[in-house]
């Protein structure tokens, strides 16, 4: 009987250490922090408030539940959704070094993981300037701060500045791209020096405003009577919402992804979590349920903490 004892005893003491860390996970959930980067008028916080409403929708499903917190979030999100539904612009994001959504997500089926999530949408202008300047002086700015901090990043790329025509198109990329490489070489440099892994974070470049595509006759780079159209609709107007042309989608994203070769392949070596999102706020995808916009659930999934098994949590412990 000692002996039976004796040989239980060591797994009953690695359950009941385990059982009082999951315990201690449930009251005090660890904090989960989403920078969004991106520069003036890429959409973000529209986007945001379509990722909301999206996850509000999923609610009971999916194993993913989710309550907003705060008054400041409450308010904003329903503010914003409001306004969208009105076909009235958000504008930019001012007045303030940014505006950190809060929200808590519990996700798992039969173990249940919480999180405190944190999505941190910056004035456009600021994101540019960090990105284009960096200088001494960043580091002690909120901004710099918050974005140092993060567990994941949402770069965003919008889909208009690609249907302009050839020169404004080609500028548009090389600022973009050379912008963001700046920028996560300085977030780069500070995991490093703070000897942190920054591999292992989740990065998703996200091509906003990818509905415009629908606009797409047989060439990549419009003529000026479309980019007028372009204008209207991705910058100018709330568009209607829409079916998305599949065949148009699927041509243009690899058209997209070719002329983005190199700067993929840059952050496919950068973290082992990157992935590519083609989103839209006003778009459903032809086989799905209008009520699903483009790329939403793809974005929930690889940005937000995924879910893990009992075995993966213990390993991390």
């Amino acid at each position: 009987m000692i002996d039976i004892i004796l040989l239980l005893l060591p797994p009953l003491i690695v359950f009941l250490q385990f059982f009082l860390f999951y315990r201690s996970r449930q009251l005090s959930p660890p904090s989960y922090r989403i920078a969004v980067i991106g520069f003036p008028r890429t959409g973000k916080t529209t986007l945001i408030t379509v990722l909301f409403r999206q996850l509000l929708n999923r609610e009971r499903r999916d194993n993913v539940s989710i309550v907003p917190r705060g008054t400041s979030t409450i308010d904003k999100i329903n503010d914003d959704h409001a306004k969208l539904e009105m076909r009235e612009q958000l504008g930019p994001t001012t007045d303030q070094d940014l505006f950190a959504y809060r929200f808590d997500m519990e996700r798992g089926k039969w173990f249940k993981q919480r999180y405190k999530i944190e999505i941190g949408d910056f004035p456009g202008e600021d994101s540019e300037e960090f990105a284009k300047h960096f200088n001494n002086k960043f580091h002690k700015t909120p901004y710099f701060k918050w974005m140092m901090e993060a567990d994941a990043f949402m770069i965003l790329f919008d889909i208009a500045g690609l249907l302009q025509n050839e020169t404004i198109a080609k500028k548009n990329k090389i600022d973009f791209e050379s912008a963001i490489r700046i920028a996560w070489q300085n977030v780069a440099q500070y995991h490093y020096e703070s000897k942190r892994n920054l591999k292992n974070k989740p990065v998703v470049l996200v091509f906003a405003k990818s509905d415009l595509f629908n606009f797409l006759d047989k060439e990549m780079l419009l003529a000026d009577a479309i980019s007028k159209k372009v204008q209207q609709w991705g910058f100018d107007e709330i568009p209607d919402v829409c079916e998305m042309d599949n065949e148009k989608l699927k041509n243009s994203m690899k058209q997209v992804e070719e002329l983005f070769e190199d700067f993929i392949d840059y952050f496919n070596y950068e973290s082992n979590q990157f992935n590519i999102v083609f989103a839209s706020a006003f778009s459903w995808p032809g086989d799905s349920d209008k009520n699903e916009r483009l790329g939403m659930k793809k974005l929930i999934e690889k940005i937000l903490p995924a879910e893990s098994s009992l075995l993966s949590v213990f390993k991390r412990w």
